[in-house]
């Protein structure tokens, strides 16, 4: 992605879904129950993971598609562990790294489901304009973006500037998760103009749409973009840009660990879209995704094409 060389120039590169989502390393914690403000609790570990931005560009490649991650990464443990998942994976980096690391996200993790996050910040919070600017996207390419990344105060700047002035073929899918409320009013507009897919789950399109005064304002606000809202073990519910309803059933699963069925789902549905499916088609297998995941401990646990055949086409 970095440009064509004299042997490829002549040869248009396949689509390609770009990740900016900025990527830490989970340290989760089970327990009972979250602590009081001076109380203890005794936690089961599974180790650190890669997480963060990462789910959603690894749940892409996991589906066998181009995946390329344009989030900062730095020279420490932690980048480096990133850059192994990445290896499995099959995604590339496509930006420099800066020296330092990237931070971690310690999530708390109750019985239901329920997390609770304390996050550090490292470079993955330092995009660089130039790198961005210098990447060669092409018509059919999707970049992601996430609500964190376009509120951060040493972020928000340098990526809005760059996605909105993304080519008019190029989608551009965001999620703006729980701190829309801390986007302003401008930026938001924009954003929602721009996408080509919004997602969220089930509370933050509530809050969305309540900021914005009606679901008819909703659309006015993203008339070009796919809206979805998540609704977990439901499924999601799709609205289409020509203003059709549908609500595309989830598949039923032991929940273990929500952390990551969002992005999964996001990636999934995404990867769908780009192989050529019909949205309900993408958002059934993106269902599936999303089910699988939560059965599993960690963020970046998305299955593979295989795994959602399977699933898909049911016992």
């Amino acid at each position: 992605m970095s440009g064509p060389t004299p042997t490829t120039a002549m040869r248009r590169r396949p689509a390609c879904f770009i990740s900016t989502g900025s990527v830490l390393i989970d340290l989760p914690l089970h327990v009972d129950h979250v602590p009081v403000s001076g109380g203890a609790v005794t936690a089961v570990s599974s180790g650190p993971a890669v997480g963060g931005g990462y789910t959603v560009v690894s749940a892409v490649a996991r589906q066998g598609l181009p995946a390329a991650l344009a989030a900062t990464l730095g020279t420490g443990p932690n980048s480096s562990q990133v850059r192994q998942a990445m290896m499995l994976d099959g995604v590339e980096l496509v930006v420099e790294e800066l020296v330092g690391d990237i931070g971690t996200c310690t999530t708390l993790i109750e019985p239901s489901g329920r997390r609770s996050f304390i996050t550090t910040e490292g470079v993955e919070a330092e995009p660089q304009i130039e790198d961005l600017e210098h990447l060669e996207l092409v018509g059919g390419d999707w970049v992601y973006a996430t609500g964190y990344d376009l509120v951060h105060p040493s972020s928000s700047a340098v990526l809005s500037a760059w996605l909105l002035r993304l080519p008019q073929d190029v989608g551009l899918i965001v999620d703006l998760g729980p701190v829309q409320a801390e986007m302003g009013d401008d930026l938001l507009r924009a954003v929602l103009a721009r996408s080509t897919l919004l997602t969220g789950n089930h509370l933050e399109m509530t809050r969305l749409i309540e900021r914005l005064g009606s679901p008819g304002a909703l659309r006015r606000a993203a008339p070009r973009a796919l809206i979805v809202r998540r609704t977990g073990v439901h499924g999601c519910e799709l609205w289409t840009v020509e203003g059709e309803h549908i609500e595309v059933p989830g598949f039923a699963r032991d929940v273990v660990d929500t952390t990551g069925a969002g992005d999964t789902h996001t990636g999934v549905l995404v990867a769908g879209l780009m192989d050529g499916l019909d949205v309900v088609a993408a958002a059934r297998r993106a269902n599936a995704a999303a089910a699988e995941a939560v059965s599993r401990l960690g963020p970046a646990r998305a299955p593979r094409r295989d795994e959602i055949d399977a699933l898909v086409a049911g016992p």
